[in-house]
């Protein structure tokens, strides 16, 4: 039963260790005294389902050494999630120190007491944990790995706007359990200045590429803003995959799912098929298959060229960039939006055709983004 009623009214002291709130709930470190009410949830065969294993008083007693441990190491954990209206807890949500194919990753994750399940405290506190990683751990994406036969979990991480990225298998206990690894990415915007970390990024990536699509003759190419010495960028790599014949598409698809990128369709521009970051690289990237000679690749290609040909384009360009981060800090369809105009105006210097502008204007506009998804820190 869920002590003090999940839904239970009154006024209670605000706990300490408070690390963050929501509508409904406080989320604040885990306490030795909070012994009775963590095993209610680990001992509950009910609640520990997916576990498909409850806990024995001292494997309760460690689990709450653990989540104190990793509040010093990491900042982060499970953390006690009560209602703010009678002070009940509800469960544990938090982050966790996760990892996919040995490369580390925050990870959100939840277990609420089985008489507070369907009131919405999962999404709700898992939302509010998920929003403190990108706000306080510059987290590029947070990921949530999930048994597939666990579908209350999938339709909150579906709800959070995560999608599907990658499958692992994970020994727990001594057994072979597959979970699905799902991501959401930061809806924050933040620019930096030019780092050479990103030349050495986008080298790793192109090696990687080139590993699963060993045999195959296309050309990768390095674009967007971190392409270009100087110019400061959100911290994304993006690529581009050329291949000499478009015919071996299908199969190129399919190697790089395997390698761990996600094909997501061509996002409302024929002739370029995206692919959701690989969880399989400590950082964030782009990457797009392209057909040779269509105009999302040529622009890509002509202003990289352009601004790398032009510093005080660069200059400009770059000063916009950190301009538009600071007024549209959580909104990244309104900052590519608000750059197509300068950008429209230097691929015209380049040499871009007035039809081609029209389409390049187009997919930039907020309209298009608002379908499709925001554009990456360059023109699509």
């Amino acid at each position: 039963m869920c002590r003090g009623n999940c839904s239970g009214k009154g006024v209670f002291a605000v706990e300490k260790n408070v690390v963050l709130e929501t509508e409904r709930l406080i989320l604040r470190r885990m306490e030795p005294s909070d012994f009775g009410e963590i095993a209610e949830m680990m001992q509950d065969p009910r609640v520990m389902y997916a576990w498909e294993y409850v806990f024995s008083d001292d494997e309760v007693s460690e689990w709450i050494g653990r989540m104190r441990s990793r509040y010093e190491q990491y900042g982060y954990a499970y953390w006690v999630a009560q209602d703010k209206e009678s002070g009940a807890v509800a469960g544990q949500i938090g982050l966790l120190p996760g990892e996919v194919h040995g490369t580390p990753q925050i990870e959100v994750g939840y277990i609420l007491k089985h008489d507070c399940r369907g009131r919405g405290y999962a999404l709700e506190g898992a939302r509010g944990c998920v929003d403190y990683a990108f706000r306080h751990f510059d987290a590029p994406f947070v990921i949530a790995e999930i048994r597939p036969e666990n579908k209350a979990s999938l339709a909150v991480a579906e709800k959070l706007g995560f999608t599907l990225r990658d499958e692992i298998v994970k020994n727990v206990r001594g057994r072979e359990m597959r979970h699905l690894v799902l991501a959401g990415d930061t809806p924050l915007v933040k620019v930096v200045p030019h780092r050479d970390a990103w030349n050495e990024q986008f080298a790793r990536l192109k090696q990687t590429v080139e590993e699963a699509l060993s045999g195959m003759k296309f050309r990768i190419e390095h674009v967007g803003s971190t392409s270009v010495p100087g110019l400061a960028a959100k911290p994304i790599i993006d690529a581009d995959i050329v291949p000499e014949d478009w015919k071996m598409f299908p199969e190129a698809a399919k190697r790089l799912e395997q390698a761990g990128w996600r094909h997501r369709g061509d996002l409302g521009i024929p002739g370029r098929e995206a692919f959701a970051a690989s969880m399989r690289l400590d950082f964030p990237h782009h990457l797009y298959v392209c057909l040779d000679g269509i105009t999302a690749l040529d622009n890509h290609l002509k202003l990289r060229d352009y601004l790398r040909s032009h510093p005080d384009a660069v200059e400009r360009y770059g000063a916009l960039k950190m301009k538009l981060a600071s007024l549209y800090p959580e909104s990244v369809l309104h900052y590519c939006a608000a750059k197509s105009d300068l950008i429209a105006d230097m691929l015209e210097a380049a040499g871009i055709a007035p039809g081609e502008l029209r389409k390049i204007r187009e997919v930039n506009s907020l309209e298009h983004q608002e379908v499709f998804g925001a554009p990456s820190d360059r023109l699509s």
